[in-house]
Parts: C-alpha cells; structure tokens; sequence
C-alpha cells in the first residue's frame, strides 16, 4: 500500500510538471489585447508596450509557478504525515501558492531604489480598495482569535501554525501596498508617469485582493477545525471547505493580470 501511495505521488507530480510546462510556455506571454487593457489605450508605443510587456510576464510566470510549488509542497506534506492527499488540500495549496507568487511578483518594489527622483506637493493617490483591506485584516483577526481557542481546547496548534502563515502572507502584502503608494517618484515624461500610475493602480488592486483571498483560505481552515461534539459532518466540512475555496478563488482572479472577460479595446 505505502508503494503504491509512493508511485501516485510520484505520477502526480509528472504531471502537474508536464501541465505547468505547457502553461508556461503558452500561457505567459502577454497578448496585445492584455498590454492595450494595463496601458489604457488602443494604440500603445513600443516602448510603453515593451515594459508592460515585461511586468505582465513577470506576474504570470510567479503566480505559475507559485501554483506548482504549492501543489508540490502540499502533496509531498501530505503523503509524508498522512500517507494520502485529498482534492481540497490540493486546491488549497495551489490557490495558496499563486497568490504568494504573485505577491512576490510584486515585492521587487520592496528593494532599494536608485536614481533621480522629483519633489511635488501633488498629493498621493490613496491605495485602492481600503475596504477589501479592512475586510481581510477583520477576518485574519477573527481566525487569530479562532485557532488560539481551538488551540487551547485540543492542545494542538495546527491552526495556530495556518494563522502564522497567513500573517506572513498578510505582513508581505501591507508592506507592499505601502511601498506602492508611498515610493519615491522618478523623474519621468508625462507619458511614463501617466502608464506607471496605472500600473501602480493596478498593482495596489491586486495585491488587496490576494490579502482578502489568503484571509479567506485561513478563516476557512480554521472554521473547518472547530471540534463539534460528535465530530463535524464530512458533509458540512465539505460545504466549509468549498465555500472557503470559491471566495478565495474569485479574489485571486480578481487579481489577475489579465482583463476582464467584458473589457473592450479602445478603437
């Protein structure tokens, strides 16, 4: 039985590299209609074109594989403590894994930043979504409060671990956002700093969306694991998971870099 559980990882595994592949290489590269969406113009110069170009293919390529590594990681936990993996812990760990890799896309502005920059009284544009924010550290706080009862009463600190996870991912984001709003303006033409505000724009959604989703994959963890006398039915947990893993999708395909399905090109 342990072999055969052995070889079904190791198939899994084949083929989720095989699949991560063929998205890699099809999947990556922006289209014109996508450049067009971010730029916010129909007609989009070379060189706009070329550096939106670059920073959709960056994010595409960590949220691919952010996906894989969290696949990955889930099942080989999986199979080393529990000898099985379920569907739901491996959509668990890919969604997870996404929006990690897109929040490291994105992290590259947490580095240092060189040359010349221009002081202006202009006020910053305030980051995007607050209430999303608000929401995603609301249910982080619940969660904490959640798995330190949990934890108390079943001696065991799985969910303190899931909440502790959930602050990193949730710590990455904050300083994120605020590295968005808050950097030093360069100096640049009034083109470039018309496409890097809408850029930032972008950015500021999308990283408050995936602080809601990784809040949402926490709180659904944690609620999962409450102990009912009795047990709690495979079926409401089922409902808890399902419900957990729909929310968290639709937030980190809100964060997407790719337009919406209704987006149209300017003409």
């Amino acid at each position: 039985m342990l072999l055969f559980a052995r070889v079904l990882l190791v198939l899994t595994l084949l083929v989720l590299v095989v699949l991560v592949v063929a998205v890699w290489r099809g999947g990556t590269t922006p289209r014109e209609r996508d450049i067009a969406w971010l730029a916010g113009s129909g007609t989009v110069p070379d060189d706009e074109a070329e550096v939106v170009r670059r920073y959709l293919a960056r994010h595409r390529r960590h949220r691919t594989a952010g996906g894989l590594v969290g696949v990955v990681a889930t099942a080989v936990a999986a199979f080393r403590y529990q000898g099985s993996v379920s569907f739901s812990a491996l959509l668990f760990g890919g969604i997870a894994g996404v929006l990690v890799g897109a929040l490291v896309a994105e992290s590259y502005r947490l580095g240092p930043r060189a040359g010349a920059a221009v002081a202006s009284l202009e006020p910053r544009d305030p980051a995007p979504l607050p209430g999303v924010v608000w929401t995603a550290r609301g249910l982080l706080l619940a969660a904490a409060l959640g798995a330190t009862a949990i934890s108390l009463q079943v001696q065991d600190s799985a969910t303190l671990l899931l909440v502790a996870g959930g602050a990193l991912v949730t710590g990455l984001a904050e300083a994120t956002r605020a590295r968005i709003v808050g950097r030093r303006r360069p100096v640049l033409s009034f083109r470039a700093r018309e496409l890097d505000a809408r850029i930032r724009a972008f950015a500021g959604r999308s990283v408050a969306n995936l602080q809601l989703a990784a809040a949402l994959l926490v709180i659904t963890g944690v609620v999962a694991s409450v102990p009912v006398p009795g047990g709690l039915p495979a079926a409401l947990r089922w409902l808890v998971w399902l419900a957990g893993f729909v929310a968290a999708w639709v937030y980190t395909h809100r964060a997407a870099p790719r337009p919406p399905y209704s987006w149209r090109r300017p003409t």
